[in-house]
Formats: C-alpha cells, sequence, structure tokens
C-alpha cells in the first residue's frame, strides 16, 4: 500500500466527514502519481491482471477485421478511435493486422487513441513503434466530430461506482470512513439525486441487504461520447450483463472486487494504489443513456459470439501450435476463458445498419459456427 496515497485519502475523509465509495475507487486508482493506473504497468504478466490482449494476438486481428468491415459496409471514414489502450497491445496488433494483409487500408487508416495516463502513453508508445505517424494521442475533451469506429475494451468496468444497500427497505448509499485507525463502510443517504433517477429510469430493485454498484461515470461518459460523435458504430467490450442479470435478488455483495498480481480479493482497503478495483458494467445503463444522445443499439451479444462473427474461427485452422490453439480456445469457449462474463454493446450514430450487418447475424447462424470448432478443438484435445 502506498502509504502516501493512504494519508491522502484519509485526510480527505476527516475534512469531510465521509467520502464516497467512488470517490475512494477513483483516488485508488487514478490519484496523479500514486493511483494504480497513473503508475506501473499493471497489464500482463508483470501487472495484476489479464485481458483478452494478453491471451492472443488473434484478438485483435478479429476486432481489426469487424472495424474494416464496418467502414467499408457503411462508407465511413477511415477513422479508429480506441479509448483507454492500456498495453498498446491492442492497438499494435490492430495495426499489424492491417498493414500485413490489408496495405492499402494501413495506408489511410487514422488510429487515435483516448487516454489520460501520461504512463500509459509512453509505455503505448513505445509498443506501437513501429507504427510512426499512424496514430495520435488525444484527451477526451479534445476528441469530437468523430466519423468512423469507437471502441474500447475493458474500459467502462474500471470507472469508480458508488456502492448503494437495502436496508430494511430504505436505500442508502455507503460511504467510507476512518475511525479506530482503519478504513469502514458507513450507510447514509444518498450524495446524489443522480442514484435515485438511475434507479427509478433503470427500474432497479434491491431485495434486504443486496448491495448494488451503480456507475454514474458511465452514463456521463456515454452521454458525451454520443455527442462527440457525428456518425459511426461505437464497439464497448467488457465484462458485465444487463441490469435485470446485474441486479438479480442471488447477487446480494454487489461486483465490486480487487485484483493483484491475477489474484481476486475483496480487501478494497488493502494495498491501495497497488491493486485494481473493477465492477461489472451495467450494459443498460449504455443502452439507455446512450439513446439520449442518438445511439441506438445494434446488438448486444457475448464476445464469443462477436469473435465468430469477426473471424476468429480462421485461426484455429492456421494455428501452427497447441499453445496457439489453447490461446484462441481461452477467448471463445465460455468455462474459465475470456468467454466468462464478456459482453459486447454495438451501438450506432446516425447510421441506417441492415439487418444483414454482420453482427445482427442469427445467433443460431453463429451459434452452428461456434460448434463446429468447439469439435475441431476437442478433437484435437487443445
Amino acid at each position: 500500500m502506498s502509504d502516501i496515497l493512504k494519508d491522502i485519502i484519509i485526510k480527505k475523509i476527516t475534512d469531510r466527514g465521509k467520502i464516497t465509495f467512488a470517490e475512494f475507487m477513483d483516488m485508488a486508482l487514478y490519484y496523479p502519481g500514486l493511483g494504480y493506473y497513473q503508475k506501473e504497468n499493471p497489464f500482463g504478466v508483470t501487472g495484476s491482471f489479464y485481458t483478452s490482449v494478453n491471451a492472443s494476438e488473434t484478438f485483435g486481428f478479429s476486432i481489426a477485421r469487424s472495424n474494416l468491415n464496418i467502414i467499408r459496409q457503411f462508407d465511413l471514414q477511415p477513422n479508429l478511435c480506441e479509448m483507454g489502450a492500456g498495453s498498446g497491445l491492442l492497438a499494435n496488433d490492430i495495426l499489424n493486422y492491417y498493414r500485413d494483409n490489408e496495405p492499402e487500408f494501413y495506408d489511410i487508416v487514422k488510429y487515435t487513441i483516448i487516454e489520460k495516463s501520461e504512463y500509459l502513453i509512453n509505455n503505448q508508445k513505445e509498443v506501437l513503434k513501429n507504427h510512426v505517424g499512424k496514430v495520435e494521442w488525444v484527451s477526451f475533451d479534445e476528441f469530437s466530430n468523430f466519423e468512423g469506429v469507437f471502441f474500447s475494451n475493458e474500459l467502462v468496468d474500471a470507472f469508480p461506482v458508488h456502492r448503494i444497500i437495502n436496508i430494511s427497505g430504505d436505500l442508502k448509499e455507503i460511504y467510507v470512513i476512518y475511525k479506530d485507525d482503519k478504513f469502514q463502510f458507513y450507510p447514509d443517504l444518498f450524495s446524489t439525486d443522480q442514484i435515485s433517477d438511475y434507479l427509478n429510469r433503470l427500474k432497479i430493485k434491491l431485495v434486504d441487504k443486496q448491495i448494488a454498484d451503480i456507475n454514474l461515470d458511465a452514463t456521463k461518459w456515454i452521454r458525451t461520447l454520443g455527442e462527440k460523435i457525428k456518425k459511426g458504430i461505437v464497439v464497448t467490450i467488457d465484462y458485465g450483463w444487463p441490469a435485470e442479470k446485474l441486479y438479480a435478488p442471488f447477487r446480494m455483495d454487489g461486483t465490486v472486487t480487487c485484483y493483484f498480481k491475477h489474484k481476486q480479493n475483496n480487501d478494497f482497503f488493502e494495498r491501495i494504489g497497488d491493486q485494481d478495483i473493477t465492477a461489472f458494467v451495467d450494459f443498460s445503463g449504455l443502452m439507455e443513456y446512450g439513446k439520449d444522445v442518438g445511439l441506438e443499439v445494434v446488438n448486444f451479444l457475448p464476445q464469443t459470439l462477436y469473435l465468430v462473427q469477426s473471424g476468429i474461427l480462421d485461426y484455429i485452422a492456421n494455428a501452427k501450435t497447441d499453445l496457439q490453439r489453447a490461446a484462441i480456445k481461452s477467448l471463445i469457449i465460455p468455462e474459465g476463458g475470456f468467454g466468462t462474463n464478456f459482453n459486447v454493446l454495438i451501438q450506432s450514430k446516425n447510421l441506417n445498419v441492415p439487418d444483414s450487418f454482420i453482427h445482427k447475424k442469427s445467433p443460431t447462424e453463429t451459434f452452428v459456427q461456434l460448434a463446429k470448432a468447439y469439435e475441431k478443438l476437442n478433437i484435437e484435445s487443445i
């Protein structure tokens, strides 16, 4: 734990009496120079968690193919924007695919990364050194009037969340206090009416003693994003569910969790600034609030089906080693792999999306493809 960051948080609590969990999470993750995402590389082997990008380059190749198909089908400007590019590996895999397989598109594509961490920007520039001149970095404030494909992978789950609890029929917000030389939770009135508005709009009901995580930053983000996009497709890849599943009565403790060196824990007040804190995404919120700014839902589907529709199965036949096939398997087979709980929301702005669009394909047809892939993987004992 960073004692400096801990002391900063304690002082803020002392000055105000209490802070929301969202404020605590924001400081733990993003406090300048001390927050988890503001210093050492949190991704891959040396970090706290793996992402789909770390599993196989075919994840990036598949997204590259999907994005190119979208741009061609809707005759969009050759612009791609990734927000929260993390290690930069996904951007590198996507650009490698275009360079090696679609050189004409590679020559004209403009790849924009929205990133606020100077550390990560410098790391991304090193990873992308073979694509000098193809990538530009901007802030979210600078980003505007965009036409093309905007996408993110495991971005929204890192937005700070407010925690609420039903106590004998009375909804309270869970605050963080510092008492008896330790951090503690403390229920009190909502810090903002936006929480009530969110619960009412999405018709969220909690049973007694149930805890829920409310991502107000996600609603602000999707509405701001929609205003900045002139025309195009938005692809949000993350782990999470629609509201009816996310806030179901069996899910009593919410979804906030921590990751430290690839191990999950619920010790929120340990290793502050040195471990990741994350929460499942409420995709219903992104859909509902996106409508306010003209973002229409094209489809919501499991990551597995999205990758199949994007052509990932083509790489199974071409995989040269068992390790490569196992990596692809981790992306498309749910049990224990990156297919578990990962979903994809596709939204459009100022486009007429026909039923022939690849990501509106019948789930039955996609499942048939997937079944054949499972059979092949089982035969080869991967």
